[in-house]
């Protein structure tokens, strides 16, 4: 970890001790965090380029394996019900010193700050797996069944002809807060 904080990278988030991301920004100023204390699927990209070109892979590769698994989860976002396809927009690590345990809560749109759906997670997941393997000559992710799984399902989703379940469709109460 020593290499993170040399880059400045203070805003490491852990799940069970184990680096899975950044949060999305960090204010000093301000004690309100609204939802800024959450990893941020599109939000991580760049810092995940900082640390596959500064050698430290593992976090990408952890924070890659974990949003592909909350992909697996059943969402709902008020009473639509999302399949497997959607890729959270986010995601927060709970620690639970009573317990020595972590838990982590998936967000699909329902409570991020304006309600906005998971538009675009899929598609930086896929793109910062390409970055992670052609950085790192690691085809073995990419090949893994689960891997091919998630992208066939985002592509899915998004170049579908049907609407019924479409990200975009479920967020009509804040549409211009889409960026």
């Amino acid at each position: 970890m020593l290499i993170c904080e040399g880059l400045g990278f203070s805003s490491l988030v852990s799940l069970w001790d184990q680096p899975v991301g950044t949060i999305a920004a960090y204010d000093h100023a301000s004690e309100e965090v609204l939802n800024y204390d959450q990893v941020f699927v599109r939000d991580f990209v760049p810092s995940s380029l900082a640390f596959v070109m500064n050698g430290v892979p593992d976090i990408v590769k952890k924070f890659l394996l974990k949003t592909l698994q909350l992909q697996g989860w059943e969402k709902r976002i008020d009473r639509f019900k999302l399949g497997e396809v959607a890729m959270p927009a986010s995601f927060k690590v709970f620690h639970i010193p009573v317990r020595k345990t972590d838990t982590i809560v998936a967000d699909f749109g329902e409570s991020a700050m304006g309600r906005v759906a998971s538009v675009d997670s899929g598609f930086w997941w896929i793109i910062l797996l390409r970055a992670y393997t052609k950085s790192t000559g690691d085809l073995t992710l990419a090949e893994t069944p689960e891997c091919q799984k998630g992208m066939r399902l985002t592509l899915s989703l998004c170049l579908s002809e049907g609407f019924d379940t479409f990200p975009t469709l479920l967020c009509a109460d804040c549409y211009s807060m889409i960026d």
